[in-house]
This record gives C-alpha cells, sequence and structure tokens, in this order.
C-alpha cells in the first residue's frame, strides 16, 4: 500500500516511476528540482539588481533609515500630527543630522585619510622591525612580512576605492534621502497594498510581523548607533590621553566601523594600536591595549544587553558567515547592511513560510517541504516570463532603430491627438487634420534639434569647464575639504560633454529616427484607430471591452505625460534663462536647452541642470550673483520636487513619486540614457493597464457554449421573442467589474 501511494506521489511529481531507479534518487530529484528554481530565480534577481544597482542601494539605505525613525513618526501621528507633517518633521530631522554628521566626515576625517593611511604603515614597520629584532622562527617573520605588505596594499586600495566610489555614494544617498521621505509617509500604505491579493487574516499575521520587524531591527540599529558614539567617544579621549596624533579621524573611523559587527571593532582597535605605537611608543601602546579591552568589557557585559533588549538576536556564527557573503556580494554597502537584511528576514521569516504553507497541503514526497513547493512552483514560472522578456529585449534590439522608431511615433502621435481633434472639430478631415498637427509637430522637433546641436556641442566644453571651476572654488574656499566633490563634478562634466559630443556624431541616425518616426506617428493618427479595431477585433468578446479601454487610458496617459512634463520642463528652463540673463551670467542658452531636455528625467535631470547654474554663477559670477542662485536653486528644487513633481506624475500617469524616484537610476542602469527619458511614461502606461492585462490573462479557457453554432432563424418560432443568450461567467464577472 506504501509502495502503491509513493508512486503515485512520484506520477504526481511528473516523473514516471522506473523500477531500476532507487527511490531515494527519486525523492532528491523531487527536492532538487525545486531547490534549483528557487536558487536561479535568485540569481537572475541578483543579476537585475546589479544592473539597478543605485536604485537598489538607494530603496536598501533609505528603508534601513526609515526601519530607525518609524517610531518617532508613529509618536507624532499619535499626538496629533498629519501623516505629511509628522513625516516632514522626521525627514528634516534626519536630514540635519546627517549633514552635520557628513560634514563632520568630510572636515575630520577625509582631508587626514593619507595621514592615517603613512601612521598606519609606519606602526607595521615599527611592528616589523621590532619582530625582526627578537628571537623568532623565520617562518613566522615572513608570514608577518607578507602580513604587513599585504596590510599595505590594502590600505592603499581601500584610499583609492573609497575615493573612486564618493560619486556614487553621493548619489545613492541623495536618492535614499529623497526615498525616506516618502517612507516615512506612505511606507505603511505601500505594505497594505503589497499584500492586498491575502486574506484579513493573513494579512493581519503578516503585518504583525512586520511592525515586529520594524521595531527590531530599528532597535539594532539605534543600538549600534549608541554603541558606536561611546566607541569613538571613549577611543577619542584614551588617545588624546596618551598623546596620539590624529586622534579625532581615527575616532571617526572606529565610530564608522563599529556598524560592522565583530570584524569592524577588531580592525578598529588595531588601527589605534598600530598608530599608538608608531607615534608615542611601545608603553602607551600597552596602556592603549589595556584601556581597549577594559572598554570591551564594560560594553559587552554592561551597556550591550542594555541596548540590544529588543532586537533580534543572530548567532554569532551567523554573522561571520553574513558579513563576508555581504561583502562579496555588494561591497561596503554589503558590509553595513548585511545585518540589518539578516535580522529583517529572520524577524519575518517564520510568518512567510506560515503564508507560504498552502491549504490544503498538496500530495508532496516527504521530504520536500510545502512551502518550499509554492515557492519551486512560482519560481519556475517567474523564470519563464522573464525569459520570455528577455527573449522580446534581444530581439528588439536587434533592430533598434525600428524600435525607437515605434517609441518615438507613439509618442508624437499620443501629444498630438488632441491636436488632431481640435482640427477636425474645425472641419478638417482626419487626414488632413494628421498632417498639420504632424507637420507642426515635426517643426517644432525640428527646431528644438537644432537648437540643442547648434547651443549644446559648440558651447559643451565651455560649460564643463565652468561646472568644473565652480567645483574647485567651492573646494578651494573651504580648505580643500571638498575635493572629492570637486572631483566628482568635473568627473560628470566630463562624461556629459562626451554624451553631448557622442550625440554629435550620431547625427545621421537622429534625424533618421526623427524623419522616420514622424512619418509613422502621421500614419498611427490617420489610420490608428482602424489598426486598433482590427486588433481588437482577434481578441475574447468577453475580454473586448476591456482591452479598448485599457489602450485608450494609455495612450491618454502617454500623451498627458509628456505635454505636463515638456510645460514643467519650458517653465523650469525658462525661469532659470531669465535670472541667469537678468544677472548678466554667460552660457544662459545652452543651460536653458540642457535644462529643458533634462526635465524629462524627473527629479534627477533639474537638480542636475540648477547645480550647473548655481557652479556657474560660482565660477564666473561675483558674491551676489552667487547668492541669488543658491537661494533660486534651493527654493527651484524643493517646489519643483515637494509640490509641482508630484502633481504632474499623480494626475498624468498615476505614479507615486517614490516608484519615480526609483525607477529613473534603475532604468538607467539597464539602458542608460534613454531608459532614463522612457521609463516614467513606459511605467506610467503600465499603471494604467496592468489590471486590465492581469485580468485578461487570468480568464479562464473559452467556454464551451461560446463555440457552439447558434440555431438556424428557422429553427424558431416567429411567434415567440428569443431571449438574449445568457452570457458565461466569466462575462458577467467582466461585466460586473467594469460596471464597478
Amino acid at each position: 500500500m506504501a509502495e502503491e501511494r509513493a508512486d503515485r506521489d512520484l506520477a504526481d511529481e511528473g516523473f514516471p516511476r522506473a523500477s531500476s531507479v532507487p527511490r531515494w534518487i527519486d525523492n532528491l530529484v523531487a527536492l532538487g528540482w525545486r531547490v534549483l528554481v528557487v536558487v536561479g530565480l535568485a540569481v537572475v534577481l541578483w543579476y537585475l539588481a546589479m544592473l539597478m544597482w543605485t536604485a537598489v542601494a538607494s530603496v536598501v539605505v533609505a528603508v534601513i533609515v526609515a526601519a530607525v525613525f518609524a517610531p518617532l513618526v508613529l509618536r507624532l501621528r499619535s499626538a496629533g500630527r498629519s501623516r505629511g507633517a509628522a513625516a516632514g518633521i522626521v525627514w528634516v530631522t534626519v536630514i540635519v543630522i546627517g549633514a552635520g554628521l557628513l560634514l563632520v566626515v568630510v572636515i575630520a576625517l577625509v582631508p587626514y585619510l593619507q595621514d592615517v593611511v603613512d601612521s598606519i604603515e609606519a606602526g607595521l614597520a615599527d611592528l616589523q622591525s621590532r619582530l625582526s629584532e627578537a628571537d623568532i622562527p623565520d617562518w613566522i617573520g615572513r608570514a608577518v612580512a607578507d602580513a604587513v605588505d599585504t596590510a599595505k596594499e590594502s590600505a592603499g586600495d581601500a584610499i583609492g576605492g573609497f575615493v573612486a566610489s564618493a560619486a556614487q555614494a553621493v548619489t545613492v544617498l541623495i536618492l535614499a534621502t529623497f526615498l525616506l521621505f516618502f517612507l516615512l509617509r506612505d511606507g505603511d500604505k505601500a505594505w497594505l497594498w503589497a499584500f492586498q491579493a491575502l486574506g484579513d487574516h493573513k494579512r493581519e499575521h503578516i503585518t504583525t510581523a512586520g511592525d515586529d520587524a520594524l521595531a527590531r531591527v530599528g532597535g539594532y540599529l539605534r543600538g549600534t548607533t549608541i554603541l558606536a558614539l561611546t566607541i569613538a567617544i571613549t577611543d577619542y579621549l584614551f588617545m588624546f590621553l596618551l598623546g596620539v596624533p590624529l586622534a579625532l579621524p581615527l575616532a571617526i573611523l572606529a565610530f564608522l566601523a563599529a556598524y560592522i559587527p565583530y570584524f569592524g571593532g577588531i580592525v578598529a582597535s588595531g588601527l589605534v594600536l598600530l598608530v599608538t605605537l608608531s607615534a608615542v611608543g611601545p608603553g602607551p601602546a600597552l596602556v592603549m591595549l589595556v584601556l581597549l579591552a577594559v572598554r570591551g568589557a564594560l560594553l559587552s557585559y554592561l551597556l550591550r544587553p542594555q541596548v540590544y533588549r529588543r532586537t533580534v538576536s543572530i548567532h554569532p556564527a551567523l554573522v561571520l558567515i553574513v558579513l563576508p557573503a555581504g561583502f562579496e556580494l555588494a561591497g561596503a554597502i554589503g558590509l553595513f547592511a548585511a545585518v540589518p537584511v539578516t535580522a529583517l528576514v529572520l524577524a519575518v521569516g517564520g510568518s512567510v513560510v506560515a503564508l507560504l504553507e498552502p491549504d490544503p497541503r498538496p500530495v508532496l514526497p516527504g521530504i520536500v517541504p510545502a512551502w518550499l513547493d509554492q515557492v519551486a512552483q512560482f519560481s519556475w514560472r517567474i523564470l519563464i516570463a522573464v525569459a520570455f522578456v528577455a527573449l522580446l529585449v534581444g530581439i528588439l534590439n536587434i533592430v533598434p532603430l525600428a524600435v525607437l522608431t515605434v517609441l518615438l511615433a507613439a509618442v508624437l502621435a499620443a501629444t498630438l491627438a488632441p491636436l488632431m481633434t481640435a482640427l477636425m472639430r474645425r472641419g478638417r478631415s482626419r487626414g488632413r487634420a494628421a498632417a498639420i498637427a504632424v507637420g507642426g509637430g515635426f517643426l517644432a522637433v525640428a527646431a528644438l534639434m537644432t537648437l540643442a546641436f547648434g547651443a549644446l556641442v559648440a558651447r559643451a566644453p565651455e560649460m564643463a569647464e565652468a561646472a568644473s571651476s565652480g567645483a574647485r572654488s567651492i573646494s578651494d574656499e573651504s580648505g580643500g575639504q571638498l575635493d572629492l566633490a570637486s572631483g566628482a563634478v568635473s568627473e560628470g562634466a566630463g562624461a556629459a560633454v562626451r554624451a553631448i559630443v557622442g550625440l554629435a556624431e550620431g547625427i545621421a541616425g537622429i534625424v533618421a529616427l526623427t524623419v522616420l518616426g514622424t512619418l509613422l506617428a502621421f500614419y498611427l493618427l490617420r489610420d490608428g484607430g482602424q489598426l486598433w479595431r482590427r486588433i481588437i477585433d482577434r481578441i475574447r468578446p468577453d475580454a473586448e471591452a476591456q482591452v479598448d479601454a485599457a489602450g485608450s487610458r494609455a495612450f491618454e496617459v502617454l500623451g498627458g505625460y509628456m505635454l505636463g512634463t515638456a510645460a514643467v520642463s519650458f517653465v523650469g528652463a525658462g525661469s532659470q534663462f531669465v535670472i541667469m540673463i537678468v544677472l548678466g551670467l554667460p552660457l544662459a542658452v545652452p543651460i536653458f536647452v540642457l535644462s529643458f531636455f533634462l526635465g524629462f528625467i524627473p527629479y534627477i535631470g533639474s537638480f542636475i541642470s540648477t547645480l550647473m547654474a548655481f557652479l556657474v554663477a560660482v565660477a564666473l559670477g561675483d558674491a551676489a550673483d552667487v547668492v541669488i542662485m543658491a537661494i533660486w536653486t534651493l527654493v527651484f528644487n524643493l517646489v519643483q520636487g515637494n509640490v509641482v513633481s508630484p502633481v504632474v506624475y499623480g494626475r498624468t500617469v498615476h505614479l507615486h513619486p517614490a516608484v519615480v524616484l526609483v525607477a529613473i537610476p534603475a532604468a538607467s542602469g539597464v539602458a542608460g540614457i534613454l531608459g532614463m527619458f522612457i521609463i516614467v511614461p513606459a511605467l506610467g502606461v503600465v499603471s494604467a493597464t496592468w489590471r486590465t492585462v492581469v485580468s485578461v490573462l487570468g480568464l479562464p479557457p473559452n467556454d464551451a457554449a461560446l463555440l457552439e453554432p447558434t440555431p438556424p432563424p428557422e429553427a424558431t418560432s416567429p411567434d415567440v421573442p428569443t431571449p438574449p443568450p445568457e452570457p458565461p461567467p466569466a462575462s458577467k464577472a467582466l461585466d460586473a467589474s467594469a460596471n464597478a
């Protein structure tokens, strides 16, 4: 009986039972394929995350910081503050604290990094010489020499990597800062939206687990911050009392290293001891060792249990595994985020497994958990869907000119459709109205492209030099404290010049794309309705109305977004142009053109263009010009980012600003500059149509009644009216949802 049940279980797996195959191999295969598809999905997701690294890192940083300050937001809400006011108060507080810490790091650490490295190398050399004088075996001496050489090389690589990653780190921090506000304001709404498909009981269960995880992870980070401050302050006092140089930079390093459990404290203490040894000798170094040991014991037995009372308990062995794994997968950010992310997974892992347990439990081999089967069933289907999308992208990449032509034509057609409708109301035929609208649009696009290339290409090097000069001026005024920022701006300006020159070199392709896209837009406006009707006629009758309505919404969203963004971008660029003209600053025209085009990249584009104008004022204007441009830049970005952009994107594409912020760098990682331009309207189309797509994909097979031939007219009695046919259940449901 048991053998028959086992064979039936194996048949349910889709594998026929072979008498020559041992049963343990069958069970291993049943477990193995599930593990393989889950791991395969994880690898694919990780690859996509690497492509969109800036966006992913920004989300991780924002979520971790939001977990720390979420209790303060909830407390302000309980006190009667509105959702926006509570989030705004906490957001400003976080910015002030973060800016203060960043300023301390920039002023007290960055300029002394090379001095710290030199002191560490001197300490290593001193240690090596003392060990060589001692009577130790040769193999130990060689091992110490190799370790010293490795440490010196690592120190040099560390400072080089810090400088090289400064620009990316700044980008991540800026995006995370904007995301933080929306997480503090609407994070709970996003959580409920993500689990809206679950039943009330399961949704309440996962929400309770999420709240507990948030509290525990936030408690862990707050406790780590208290310990890090304690370590930094005591290190500074010890070094100050013993006369150790570079006490403040080393204390800041110790503060940052304290966020890396075990390894961070060991490395920071070792650096302090090495600098103490090289600077003041072995006696003070021995005293420092004793002080650090006493401090470590007090922290371990007194302070640490108090600050970690309500956090996720992570075994030290697990920490030793996730730290190197985080570093290998995500570098410095992975090193800092490994333990908090692990804590979050441990906090919600049990609830997630409970939600994945199917009810009733399917027939499975005893070695296969039901939750693993659920994950595997989703995983292999998602992998096939991702492979299908990748295949489409690969095919489209073979003919990029055709793809870009279709995209440009769709955008132009959607944007010019209201003009064509207005012309038709005035008596123009569809063909003439389409020709007039497209002809005017072509002239406008041609004029913009001519202005862009004429103003940008010729003066791009001058703009880049002005921006770099302004950054260097700010760095010089700060006493060299902002050399990293100056280098980042100079590198970014150079990249912008190379991008503009590259566009100029591809002028033939751009002209061809513009001409082809304009012609195709004309045909879409003139004959698009007929083409769409042909497509609709080939769709199932019970889904035809839904698909038709979704297509109309997508077309309206695309046109509305382009018109709204163009208007906002023109007003922003125009106001910047007027201010620069009034102040008598040069490069007003090329910066106006650049600002207009960058305005189609939400948030980020306006920030870059206003920063460019401000740096030009610093380089080529007087003190009054700098002050006025600084005030205008601050006010413009605040109004643009917090008032204008959310209204435009909320009404035209129905997207939350946080989604836009994450999507732009993600699209840049996948498709470069083109991705940054098209991602928001593309997401707007998806937002307008995804419910319809899901509904149509979820329709059951065609009902048999739909396939039966209708009776001939002579078969019915002329005296008895024929009742209308009863719609199938799926059609009833669709009609009800459409009416709703």
